[in-house]
């Protein structure tokens, strides 16, 4: 400690105290007091190097005061001074993150600010026919699923008051309201990949490895036989051969194609999936294909929700959403959160839903 502080003390860059020890007279690490320099201090300081605590005082200060230090022992030195690049560094972070915040809170208040208005979140609502929305304006709603939009149609009552709809009693249901419906807003089926001809079961049986081998082999043998025995006895060997072969091929394509057929009649089977819905008051046990557009359909723990829908009533209802999202969280469905995804299923509570939208 005595040669350290004789050492700065003939450098006659800071001033030592040799009647005190201690922090107390490390100028860098600053007051005991800890007190700081504020502005009008710093006006008052004619001379950058005459300051009595270096550890408040503004970077610029500092800097000079560094520049024009010389300490030997580089490891020792400024131990309770401030360290003026990471300092920058920090500065640089928090004006980046300052910016940031700004940035994404103007957004989301530009945002907040498009909902409130009524003509930049939905269109208003246009009749389609006999019918007071259009298929427009239902798909846009379930993939928003914007809450604010749905209010502006009215919320649950008045969305089913344009579709036509009691949410008591369901949709009339005789054969001209489905008709108009279906023809309005589509059915619940989507277009299927058709399944693959005879001739492609065909061309592909022909093509194992044994099977080309003995085509080629009948061929040689019918080259062969023909040329050594003639025509009318040369044949034999190699028809025989080529019989075998086409027999093999038949009965290989045959059974792959019925094979395939049963598959996509098992396939439709298990897609058909029938449902209960509410029409005319009346409860109906139907196919999820025949569901419209407007129907009412009741939920129970394990029922899987039919088509794009949003919630009239419910009671501690909760739908897995893993089949659609692919987060295993369950999500709780009440009046701020109505809206619901095809393909999902109940996993708890009961409740009833308003059919918007079909595959």
């Amino acid at each position: 400690m005595t040669s350290r502080g004789s050492s700065a003390s003939g450098n006659g860059l800071f001033p030592l105290n040799a009647s005190t020890s201690g922090r107390q007279d490390d100028v860098e690490a600053g007051l005991s007091s800890g007190k700081s320099i504020n502005k009008e201090e710093e006006e008052e300081v004619s001379d950058p190097f005459d300051v009595d605590n270096t550890k408040n005082v503004p970077l610029e200060i500092l800097k000079r005061w560094r520049q024009a230090a010389l300490v030997l022992n580089a490891s020792r030195r400024f131990r309770y001074t401030l360290d003026l690049k990471k300092e920058e560094e920090k500065e640089k972070r928090r004006r980046m993150i300052r910016a940031h915040s700004q940035v994404i809170r103007a957004a989301l208040l530009f945002k907040l600010a498009g909902e409130q208005q009524t003509g930049f979140s939905v269109p208003p609502p246009t009749s389609t026919g006999d019918y007071g929305i259009n298929l427009e304006h239902l798909v846009s709603l379930t993939r928003e699923q914007n809450f604010s939009s749905l209010q502006q149609y009215g919320g649950v009552k008045g969305l089913s008051n344009l579709l036509k709809t009691n949410t008591d009693k369901g949709i009339p249901g005789d054969e001209t309201d489905l008709l108009k419906r279906r023809n309005t807003f589509g059915s619940n089926t989507y277009p299927r990949k058709k399944g693959r001809s005879f001739l492609r079961f065909l061309w592909e049986a022909w093509q194992d490895l044994t099977l080309i081998i003995l085509i080629i082999a009948a061929v040689a043998s019918l080259a062969l036989g023909m040329k050594t025995k003639g025509v009318k006895e040369g044949w034999y060997d190699g028809g025989s051969i080529s019989f075998a072969v086409f027999l093999v091929i038949m009965v290989t394509a045959v059974s792959d194609y019925r094979q395939s057929l049963q598959f996509q009649n098992l396939n439709e089977e298990k897609q058909n999936i029938q449902v209960e819905i509410l029409r005319d008051g009346r409860t109906l046990k139907v196919s999820i294909f025949d569901i419209v557009v407007g129907d009412v359909v009741p939920l129970k723990i394990g029922d899987q929700i039919p088509a794009d829908g949003i919630l009239i009533t419910g009671h501690s209802l909760a739908i897995d959403e893993s089949s659609m999202t692919g987060e295993s969280k369950i999500v709780r469905k009440d009046q701020k959160a109505p809206f619901m995804m095809s393909g999902c299923k109940v996993a708890d509570g009961v409740g009833t839903m308003l059919v918007i939208f079909m595959l």
